[in-house]
């Protein structure tokens, strides 16, 4: 900055400017409280159908969170502006005061062009009046005004250049409407910049940066994770493809190599090493989540960058092959990437996997071509990229992009929605095993894609805290989806198989059974008006759990009693038989509390509404029970134990529950020693918390202590004790019912026992239903290792 412009600055129009700003801030905050208050409220309650239902309600909704936006953006360009005004005044008086010192020492300051100046002695004592007595100075005196006025200045350019480069950098982060970036001074936008830096400077030494280092790098990511200046810097300022060949130079697995026969193992420096990388992993994932959702030309072109370096070696010389797919994803495992660049890698990383499918192996006389060969899968080695879980090295990119799509549900949602991409992922697609250790059994990308699948379907991430459930059109599409793929018979030509069935789907796909059951749970209400026929007079019918109409639920198809299958492949897998089971459990108590039966003034008992849903909430037992019961004939004692092992699991869960989180939402707490995420029911009602207080916590105790029994080898072999915990605990809402109907004095004896007569008949009626029914169509048992 030129001495004379902050020595004579005229702040007035910087003034002007800023007084504008703040009286916008104000008009928009009075905007943004109309359209919260009035337009979004309207429409959140407004019964829409149709086109309206997935058009303008959330055409309304994108258009509040703009004017949200607008007063967010406002608000920072204000406050930097403010800032920086009040910054450049207080240094222009600063500039004077040393001036004015300097006068008092015979010293003048003079511009002398483009940011310099000069400090020269104001009269020369020859050339004074007669009279006049000269102040003197010294050197010192010179120096020490001349360093002053520099540091002045030095700041006040430091002041004007970063409020600039941040009131750019904050307006472009939205392409089209609004950036949700906010900051309340300029000091704070400065840091942020100056931290990016910082740290491409630190992550630019790749492999060369030390532990120290490292751990500062990992700090300052950590503090700006969801600073959005300071991502957006930080990635455009490496590029992308220098982002990610950094990276796989910091992974190296060769660092950690430890000779077989040393019988050290890996030194306690590498220990630590190998603690620092998965927080670089997860702090970088994050901060390039964050900058994905700038809507700035150099993010795009980053992006760009970013999807053609998915296919090229990004390794460094001497490392094994390292695709930069393979990198981005395991960054991908973390953060909240934005919509439109998830679906844009994902369908790029697709491409690539069916155009590179096949793999030459062999030596020079003998090569040979496999086909059907994922690229991550080809012969030869894969540098390890993630330290984490031992059954995932971080070798098979599409786990960790499926983890990208369980934290992201409208993107997870438009993805699968896409039928070629279902269809890939869920039953085409030859997922492989990408171990890291030895004694790894499991395909984590299995585990991974039902993450994926989950916030598909909820509409919110898989390990929301607190649980969320978001359903619409689109997610129950999803959810259709899931219940065909799952219910699927098996295919064959003559007697020659050729296509899984659901249940061997599951078998072979280890460990996305706690996904699939928490995916039913979470469309347990849609389940049951489904086994009643999708009926629009049904008792299902008259809640629409949280959503706007019947047009925004699941329709599943149960005419040829595919829902059926459905349910009787989650009765094979330990942990979907108990989240379904539970949620069951929890509906059925919900809706038997909003529609209990009643004496009319005929002196009737009118029950209709409590036996349907007690006959259907039976016959669900029942295609679960049975399915059990035919895997633990097939599996044994070890099947049994694992069944066990879940219902242990509930049982501690039932003591963590979280209870109503909304007026028709109830959700028990995640298991920490399984990792699997909270279940989230939908429930009838919106007395919820009465309901939660009473009736399903003490039917839910009373659910897992008829579940949890101690199976003899007689009962093994028959499978007799599991139909008979389950039929007492499909019972278990009918007696809470007829205990409250004891209690009453409104109930004579007479309709007591025709009450409970009606709803004894109606449970025992579905229960014996939904065994059949599994009998008749239902999942052929899948051993372990029978679905490969």
């Amino acid at each position: 900055m030129d001495l004379d412009a902050l020595r004579f600055g005229n702040f007035s129009a910087l003034d002007s400017a800023l007084s504008d700003w703040e009286r916008l801030v104000k008009n928009l905050k009075t905007l943004q409280g109309e359209v919260q208050d009035g337009l979004k409220a309207t429409a959140v309650k407004a019964d829409w159908a149709g086109l309206n239902a997935n058009v303008t309600r959330d055409f309304v909704t994108k258009t509040a969170a703009e004017f949200t936006d607008a007063h967010t953006q406002a608000s920072s360009i204000a406050a930097i502006l403010g800032d920086t005004r009040g910054e450049l005044v207080s240094y222009r008086g600063q500039l004077n005061s040393a001036i004015e010192r300097g006068v008092a020492k015979n010293l003048t300051v003079r511009d002398t062009g483009k940011g310099t100046f000069a400090v020269d002695m104001n009269i020369h004592p020859d050339r004074a009046a007669a009279g006049t007595q000269v102040p003197e100075h010294s050197q010192q005196d010179v120096d020490r005004l001349r360093d002053e006025v520099q540091s002045i200045l030095t700041k006040a350019t430091e002041s004007d250049a970063t409020a600039d480069e941040t009131l750019r950098l904050l307006v472009d982060q939205a392409k089209y409407g609004f950036s949700d970036a906010g900051y309340q001074d300029r000091d704070s936008a400065a840091k942020a910049l100056k931290d990016a830096k910082e740290a491409a400077a630190l992550y630019s030494k790749g492999s060369g940066m030390s532990n120290a280092e490292l751990t500062r790098l990992i700090a300052l990511m950590k503090e700006n994770k969801n600073d959005s200046l300071f991502a957006e810097r930080f990635a455009t300022g490496l590029g992308p493809e220098k982002t990610l060949s950094l990276y796989a130079d910091l992974a190296d697995d060769q660092q950690f190599y430890v000779h077989p026969r040393s019988g050290s193992g890996l030194s306690e420096e590498m220990q630590t090493r190998m603690k620092l990388l998965g927080g670089l992993e997860s702090n970088l994932g994050t901060t390039l989540a964050t900058a994905t959702h700038s809507g700035s030309d150099d993010m795009a072109q980053w992006q760009r960058g970013l999807l053609v370096a998915g296919g090229k070696d990004v390794g460094t010389p001497g490392q094994d092959r390292v695709y930069g797919y393979q990198v981005m994803s395991n960054l991908m495992r973390n953060g909240a990437y934005e919509d439109d660049f998830l679906k844009s890698y994902g369908d790029s990383l697709i491409a690539f996997e069916k155009e590179n499918t096949s793999d030459e192996v062999g030596g020079l006389q003998r090569r040979t071509t496999r086909e059907d060969v994922l690229p991550w899968n080809h012969s030869g080695a894969f540098e390890r990229l993630h330290y984490g879980a031992g059954n995932d090295a971080g070798s098979d990119p599409m786990t960790g992009f499926m983890e990208a799509l369980g934290h992201n549900a409208e993107a997870s949602t438009d993805f699968f929605d896409e039928g070629t991409n279902f269809d890939y992922l869920t039953e085409d697609r030859e997922w492989f095993e990408d171990h890291a250790k030895t004694d790894a059994k499991t395909i984590a990308g299995y585990d991974s894609l039902g993450h994926a699948l989950e916030s598909a379907t909820k509409g919110a991430p898989y390990d929301a805290d607190p649980p969320q459930l978001h359903r619409d059109s689109e997610t129950a599409a999803v959810a259709q989806r899931v219940v065909e793929r799952y219910g699927q018979d098996a295919e064959y030509k003559g007697d020659k198989q050729t296509g899984l069935s659901g249940a061997q789907l599951l078998a072979k796909q280890e460990g996305i059974g706690d996904s699939l059951g928490s995916i039913g749970a979470a469309y347990i209400d849609d389940i049951n008006w489904a086994m009643d026929g999708n009926a629009e007079k049904s008792v299902y019918a008259m809640d629409d759990g949280g959503r706007i109409s019947s047009a925004e639920r699941a329709h599943f198809d149960n005419s040829d009693l595919g829902l059926t299958k459905f349910i009787s492949t989650l009765g094979q897998d330990p942990d979907a038989y108990a989240s379904l089971g539970t949620a069951q459990q929890v509906y059925t108590t919900s809706l038997l509390h909003e529609h209990p039966p009643t004496i009319e003034a005929d002196g009737d008992v009118s029950s209709s509404e409590a036996e349907t849903v007690l006959r259907n909430g039976a016959e669900v037992q029942g295609v679960l029970d049975r399915s059990r019961a035919e895997e633990i004939k097939a599996g044994g004692m070890e099947a049994d134990k694992k069944y066990n092992d879940a219902v242990d699991a509930r049982i501690e869960r039932d003591k963590m529950i979280s209870g109503a989180v909304t007026g028709s939402l109830f959700a028990l707490a995640p298991e920490a020693t399984t990792g699997v995420a909270a279940t989230v029911v939908p429930i009838v009602g919106d007395q919820t918390e009465g309901v939660v207080g009473g009736l399903i916590e003490k039917n839910l105790d009373e659910y897992a202590e008829a579940h949890h029994r101690d199976n003899s080898e007689k009962y093994h072999a028959e499978g007799n004790e599991v139909y008979a915990s389950g039929y007492r605990a499909s019972w278990q809402p009918g007696l809470s019912l007829l205990a409250s109907a004891d209690a009453s004095d409104a109930w004579s004896d007479a309709d007591y026992r025709r009450l409970s007569d009606a709803l004894t008949e109606a449970q025992k009626l579905g229960y014996s239903s939904g065994s059949q029914n599994q009998e008749n169509v239902g999942q052929l048992p899948t051993p372990a290792g029978a679905g490969s």
